[in-house]
């Protein structure tokens, strides 16, 4: 059985191993991405995971990425992920070949993940649905007709981008004006994080966060944003996946919020399922990407 090797980019932590084509995680390990020091560094640390899944793994078929940000259609390049600074425009495909012989491509990893689910997990039963990655940051992957849409340039499903706020201060969170007030800005990670400090938590981390009320405002909130991003794409299947949704709570009140406030049409007919492949839904998306490259 052919096996893939996956790497799954994150702003916080680089998750990479190897998954057969049967869906099976073979090993898997992960490294902190430490974006602050900057593009150079990010980049060179993934060739070094390629080199290091080569060496434990030297009978991969294919390597497979998922990254943040937007992979134009044409060019492949990386181009503005919001929690890797410095990467405008990165050509990581060039670099990664440069130290593997083996196929390689890359996918947004929202989109990525959404692969996955669409042929081996939650979606496998529904043609149509919308994916959101809860992380670092938000993603979301848009699955039509069992095909993915990826949009003319590449940039469709960025629902992490959705405003919630159109009188909020520009710079007041992020001094780039398209961050402002946008859904991952105020639920992402970080964001909950600091929810939960506001209400008198010491932590650091979602998987610390054991307030109830705390937790389920972070879900009503994520809900809100669903609901825009299911009403624009006339959706009625939600896949929820990433580590954020592991949270007690987090699902069961988005479902709830968007029972309550999508439009009667979504709302009626709204169907709110986890992901398959959960926390570990990144690593699973790459092996998809890797496992597309043979199969084309």
């Amino acid at each position: 059985m052919q096996r893939f090797g996956a790497i799954d980019v994150g702003g916080t932590g680089i998750k990479y191993g190897v998954v057969d084509a049967g869906g099976v995680t073979v090993w898997e390990d992960s490294v902190a991405t430490l974006a602050e020091q900057g593009r150079d560094a990010v980049v060179g640390r993934i060739c070094d995971v390629v080199r290091l899944i080569e060496q434990r793994s030297p009978d991969v078929a294919a390597f497979g990425l998922g990254v943040p940000g937007i992979v134009d259609p044409d060019t492949k390049h990386v181009q503005a992920p919001p929690n890797l600074p410095g990467w405008d425009d990165v050509d990581l495909l060039a670099s990664i070949r440069t130290v593997t012989s083996k196929p390689v491509d890359l996918e947004n990893d929202a989109n990525a993940a959404a692969l996955a689910e669409a042929h081996m997990g939650a979606g496998a039963e529904h043609p149509n649905f919308l994916y959101a990655t809860l992380g670092t940051g938000i993603g979301g992957g848009i699955i039509l007709d069992g095909k993915l849409y990826r949009g003319p340039h590449g940039d469709a499903g960025e629902i992490g981008h959705i405003i919630l706020d159109a009188w909020a201060v520009e710079g007041a969170r992020d001094p780039r004006p398209f961050r402002t007030s946008v859904l991952e800005d105020h639920v992402g990670n970080a964001g909950i994080v600091q929810m939960a400090r506001q209400a008198g938590h010491d932590v650091q981390s979602v998987q610390e966060i054991t307030d109830e009320a705390v937790l389920r405002e972070a879900g009503r909130v994520i809900g809100i944003g669903m609901c825009t991003a299911m009403a624009v794409l006339g959706l009625r299947v939600l896949i929820i996946g990433g580590g954020v949704s592991q949270a007690p709570f987090i699902i069961e009140t988005i479902t709830a919020t968007i029972k309550h406030r999508a439009i009667p049409t979504i709302a009626a007919n709204a169907i709110v399922l986890p992901a398959r492949f959960g926390a570990h839904a990144g690593l699973f998306g790459a092996a998809a990407v890797g496992r597309a490259v043979i199969a084309r």
